[in-house]
């Protein structure tokens, strides 16, 4: 089971769903630096005067095309286990970076981020929402009596995430879910051992 946000129904859905496709679409072709509302407008089918009620500046659209991307393909799981919830995420990032649209998205966020202060600022807020996210799966984790209350929820799904898009995005290499399960393992191992406590 996985725990996933609620979102609008009907023709707004329609319209929030095309626009953020086409976001995603642009973002991965153009770069954050040379995207408008324009072209997402042409791209989608909807109106700019549409776009502009809903999302007011470029940059709000963009952390929502991301965040929608995230949510649907790196959902919070909730299997009943902490090994068998880092395992479910460590899987769920690696089918994100590896899918046609989810990859092109993560290489376009973190390429405009080391030239786009503003896409740096994104990136950063989007991140921090994920780690609010599995703050939850920590808690439950805790309930069950399967890791201290001492651990870290951001520096656990750090260390899930990490090695994932250390070979992705620096060393160039391929993940795979193999990759996925070991970084969810070592991630486990580091919590129990005390290694992502927080500091007192």
């Amino acid at each position: 089971m996985t725990s996933t946000p609620q979102r609008p129904g009907g023709r707004s859905a329609r319209v929030r769903e095309a626009v953020l496709a086409a976001t995603a679409a642009e973002l991965s072709e153009r770069g954050f630096a040379a995207m408008t509302i324009e072209d997402i407008a042409a791209r989608s089918g909807v109106h700019k005067t549409t776009i502009y009620r809903r999302w007011s500046t470029l940059s709000q659209l963009v952390a929502d095309a991301a965040i929608e991307v995230s949510a649907t393909t790196v959902p919070i799981p909730d299997t009943g286990s902490i090994e068998s919830d880092l395992r479910e995420m460590a899987r769920s990032i690696v089918a994100l970076v590896t899918s046609e649209s989810g990859g092109a998205l993560v290489a376009a966020l973190f390429s405009d981020a080391v030239r786009t202060p503003e896409v740096a600022r994104l990136k950063r807020e989007f991140y921090s929402a994920r780690y609010e996210l599995a703050d939850i799966v920590v808690r439950r984790a805790v309930e069950r009596g399967e890791i201290s209350e001492k651990v870290s929820a951001a520096d656990l799904l750090a260390a899930v995430a990490a090695p994932i898009y250390y070979r992705l995005l620096v060393a160039d290499l391929p993940v795979d879910q193999s990759v996925a399960d070991r970084a969810a393992a070592g991630a486990l191992a580091a919590a129990r051992a005390g290694a992502l406590d927080q500091a007192e």
